[in-house]
């Protein structure tokens, strides 16, 4: 608490000190400083100062003093104290009902009273507080750092807070979460938003101590940010009422730091707390997905009901893998806090929360950039899988605007406990899908039956000599000729060999389709008008469009032969 000038006179140099106006007032004037001026007061007064002055220059000028003293009063200073007996030998009528009227503490201080001595007094006893007020104030920050050390409960801490500065408080976090010690706290916040939309109230604001004031009834409406990090990110705000304005001291402003302090780490503890379930959770949902012929013992069940899966109802396996993650600069989003894994925690309610519009339980994991996700699938039809997705995809683009993610869908009721298995579909599936349809597609396991057939041709080493001594040569000409071959023949086939309807596709001329077809069977020693060797060319090209085989073992092969 600060001193008052009632305490100041109090002081035992101030006993031959007459308090001449304001003596009912004297304990409510708080009093941080005390300097001795002279003549003209301009900006040497602050608020709160307790100002002594011998009159010097006001001898025999009532008017000039009098001024004086109404600058002192108009500066805010808390008490004036003028030396009587060298320069004023009586302080006029005038000042004092000026003073008295205004509710203004003047003293009159003998002329032995040396300013030197009351100024020592005075501010020993002024520092002596200040300490006192600051000891106070470790003793209540560390008390509040020991209730987050002990586990307490933010509302607990709010309730200790409440009681020191008889106040209500209510805190909420950046997702709009509230807390406190009572049983309405969205009543005071909005009350506070009612406040802030009304362009006709008069708001203080404070950057130094992130405060926010408003006047409220006979005391005030506060919000005060809470932020952690050197880039001062907000945690959340609390919304504090004072019923008096008077409560608003040093002190109190002190306690409300204090109270954000332990508040921070609250937080960090709660975040520490709740990342490493996550992490925990995430490990077991991940060992599930990458362990083949996993045995679901007593002790896997256990450690599921733990982290609240039920592992005896179906699931279905989706695969996620972002396009464009890394094209974001981090000066767009955060900086060097912005990664994948350092927002997979945010990514993660992103997924929870669009489970819980479904109404399903969900499983969640990531392995390096790709986020892997169980979806419980009891009776369930494709449209609420894609419906899931949809809002997937929106929540994470409101997080990160512009990310694109290519998904992976594994087989439809795959059945109870086949994490493995329908984790290696789904990811099959994105894999495929990315290589032939392009980033951002959504594919199904079901949907890939003709490329995994394919795919288990191309592992065939005849099939593969066959297909590389078919299309090589059209690869090899694409790129020293940058002519398209390849897709040429595709849009050929498409349209059962009719020329001028792939020409229309293909935006060329007749006679310069013409030519691209003359040209594929002149590299490949085949008839475009067989169809054994159109079957051939298209079953080929369709094996090297699955991704199995490489360009450069085309090459080679090509070269070899």
């Amino acid at each position: 608490m600060p001193i008052t000038v009632q305490e100041i006179v109090n002081l035992p140099i101030f006993n031959t000190a007459k308090v001449r106006t304001g003596i009912e007032i004297l304990d409510k004037r708080d009093v941080e400083w005390m300097s001795a001026i002279e003549g003209p007061v301009e900006n040497f007064v602050r608020k709160q100062e307790f100002v002594l002055t011998t009159g010097m220059g006001c001898e025999n000028e009532p008017e000039l003093l009098f001024q004086f003293v109404k600058d002192v009063y108009e500066s805010g200073a808390s008490a004036l104290g003028i030396a009587i007996g060298r320069y004023i030998f009586d302080i006029p009528d005038t000042i004092i009902d000026f003073a008295e009227e205004k509710r203004f503490v003047l003293i009159e201080l003998p002329w032995e009273l040396r300013f030197a001595d009351i100024q020592r007094e005075t501010m020993k006893e002024i520092n002596r507080r200040q300490e006192s007020f600051s000891e106070k104030a470790r003793q209540t920050q560390k008390m509040l750092i020991d209730f987050v050390i002990h586990g307490k409960d933010l509302s607990e801490i709010i309730k200790f807070v409440e009681r020191e500065l008889d106040c209500a408080i209510v805190f909420a976090d950046s997702k709009g979460r509230a807390k406190s010690s009572g049983a309405d706290p969205e009543k005071m916040i909005d009350l506070w938003y009612s406040f802030e939309t009304d362009d006709e109230i008069n708001m203080d604001e404070s950057s130094f101590r992130h405060i926010q004031k408003v006047a409220y009834e006979d005391g005030y409406l506060l919000k005060k940010e809470i932020t952690s990090g050197s880039r001062n990110l907000a945690q959340g705000y609390f919304i504090i009422l004072m019923k008096n304005k008077n409560l608003l001291t040093n002190n109190a402003l002190q306690v409300m730091e204090s109270l954000s302090a332990a508040t921070a780490l609250w937080i960090s503890r709660e975040d520490a707390i709740v990342k490493t379930e996550i992490r925990l959770r995430n490990e077991f949902i991940w060992g599930l997905a990458k362990t083949p012929q996993m045995i679901f013992d007593d002790n896997i069940q256990s450690r599921a009901k733990l982290f609240g899966y039920n592992l005896n109802v179906p699931y279905i396996c989706m695969v996620g893998y972002s396009e464009n993650f890394d094209s974001f600069s981090e000066g767009q989003y955060g900086g060097q806090d912005f990664g994948f894994k350092n927002i997979i925690y945010y990514i993660e309610e992103e997924v929870r929360y669009a489970a819980s519009v479904v109404n399903k339980t969900v499983a969640f994991t990531f392995d390096d950039d790709r986020l892997i996700i169980y979806l419980e699938s009891k009776n369930e039809e494709h449209s609420t899988v894609h419906h899931f997705l949809d809002l997937v995809d929106k929540r994470l683009n409101a997080l990160i605007p512009g990310v694109l993610f290519s998904w992976g869908i594994g087989m439809h009721l795959d059945g109870i406990m086949q994490f493995h298995e329908s984790y290696k579909k789904a990811s099959s599936a994105l894999d495929m899908g990315r290589k032939q349809k392009g980033p951002g597609q959504r594919i199904s396991f079901e949907d890939t039956q003709l490329n995994r057939l394919l795919l288990h041709l191309a592992n065939n080493h005849e099939v593969r000599d066959i297909t590389l001594a078919t299309i090589a040569p059209l690869i090899e000409y694409e790129q020293k000729r940058e002519m398209d071959l390849i897709d040429t023949f595709i849009a050929y086939d498409n349209q059962n060999g009719n020329v001028s309807q792939a020409a229309r596709i293909l935006n060329l001329h007749r006679q310069s389709l013409l030519y691209r077809l003359r040209k594929i069977e002149s590299l490949t020693n085949l008839s475009l008008d067989n169809p054994d060797d159109v079957f051939l060319l298209n079953i080929s090209i369709k094996v090297w469009l699955t991704g199995a085989l490489k360009t450069t073992e085309n090459f080679h092969y090509h070269m070899d032969s």
